[in-house]
């Protein structure tokens, strides 16, 4: 061995090590977490943020649950299959074990704190962080994250929303100049990273599916739609838009490109008025008319049915798809931009300068905005023409 070799942990650790046994709650087993043979990182602590107030949420986030187990279950499972030290940032005893240390902030009230105290605790020259608001983390996201450390400080990961700090990877020349901005109460993460050598780590390199892996749940609102998500079979995407904007061609677009890749669709159009697709004089307008409640056209290659609403009133959209759509892996439905149901919403600067979800109100069920233009938001934002980068974002977090 060179001297000095025995000094750097990363050159060695890239190789795969021995996979260390793995329990995975039967819970589990069926959710979106895999952990099949993970690559083992000797150099590298996973460090769980659990510190924060949790005052948007107005309950502790580490034991709210998803699929069964807990945010915090969830994450640990993770980690200690892919590191063989562990640790909690944040005054946890409760949530602590003999193997499981935790340790209070040394600077308190910041997600910055956290990771300090975090990487000033672990006697690795590395930890991989992640808050305990983001219950579904892949390991295969965190293997790529973590195996792109050699030569840097910091790899983070950058997406069309853009960096997400706490998943990412911290060496401990981070230390000083995290401790010089918690002093001068700078809590904004980014600042010191000029002063390190930083890996970006952009989306063409992630393993399919990161996209759940990067939500964030801080809401009671976060929380219900990732466990709808979790449970929808078949997915559901709404895509709305004010008048004008052009979700029909966005949806043409999406619906080829997503047939072009094996997956079965539906569609669902949202009329506000009443409409007839018959033409009057033909059999199936005249049986209609003649009062019949439910009327089907079949024929070796499709069927069509015209079903009055006994009560006038327009059934639930979840209604009408478990009724109707059972045999499909995703819906896109145009329009319901009152629904529940997660939205995609398509932007046209010279109709509105301001976004139905995000501007005239603050709409928690927005997952990512087309547009044609450049918006700072807190979803992704993807070109108006991308339909291929908007099919990759629905298929990692819907479909895979």
């Amino acid at each position: 061995m060179a001297a000095g070799e025995k000094d750097s942990p990363c050159k060695n650790s890239l190789l795969p090590q021995p996979p260390l046994p793995t329990i995975i709650p039967t819970a589990m087993q069926n959710s979106h977490i895999e952990t099949e043979a993970p690559m083992i990182f000797p150099d590298v602590t996973g460090v769980i943020l659990a510190g924060g107030r949790s005052s948007r949420m107005g309950r502790d986030k580490a034991v709210l649950e998803l699929g069964g187990i807990s945010f915090f279950e969830r994450i640990l499972t993770v980690f200690r299959s892919i590191f063989p030290h562990v640790l909690i940032a944040g005054d946890r005893p409760d949530l602590a074990g003999q193997d499981l240390p935790c340790f209070p902030d040394r600077y308190p009230g910041s997600a910055l704190g956290g990771l300090y105290t975090g990487l000033l605790a672990a006697e690795t020259p590395y930890i991989f962080v992640a808050a305990c608001d983001m219950p579904c983390p892949d390991p295969e996201l965190i293997q790529a994250i973590v195996a792109s450390r050699c030569g840097y400080d910091i790899v983070v990961p950058r997406t069309p929303a853009g960096l997400e700090p706490l998943f990412a990877l911290y060496g401990k020349a981070c230390l000083e100049p995290m401790r010089a901005l918690l002093e001068a109460k700078n809590y904004r993460i980014y600042d010191f990273y000029p002063e390190v050598r930083v890996r970006y780590l952009e989306p063409d390199e992630f393993p399919t599916g990161w996209e759940r892996a990067l939500v964030n749940v801080n809401t009671p609102e976060d929380l219900q739609l990732c466990k709808e998500e979790l449970n929808m079979k078949p997915a559901i995407v709404s895509v709305v838009a004010k008048s004008g904007t052009g979700k029909t061609t966005l949806l043409e677009k999406l619906i080829a490109e997503l047939k072009r890749r094996g997956w079965r669709v539906g569609a669902i159009k949202h009329d506000a008025h009443s409409f007839d697709i018959d033409r009057e004089g033909k059999d199936s307008w005249r049986l209609t008319q003649a009062g019949a409640d439910t009327m089907l056209i079949t024929s070796p290659e499709k069927i069509a049915m015209v079903k009055r609403h006994g009560d006038g009133q327009e059934p639930p959209l979840a209604e009408t798809i478990a009724r109707y759509c059972g045999d499909l892996d995703i819906v896109l439905t145009e329009g319901f931009k009152r629904s529940a149901m997660p939205k995609i919403e398509v932007h046209r600067a010279e109709r509105s300068a301001t976004l139905l979800c995000r501007g005239e109100e603050h709409d928690p069920t927005l997952i990512a905005v087309a547009s044609d233009e450049r918006l700072e938001l807190d979803v992704p934002v993807y070109d108006l023409n991308d339909a291929t980068g908007l099919c990759d974002f629905i298929e990692g977090r819907f479909l895979r």
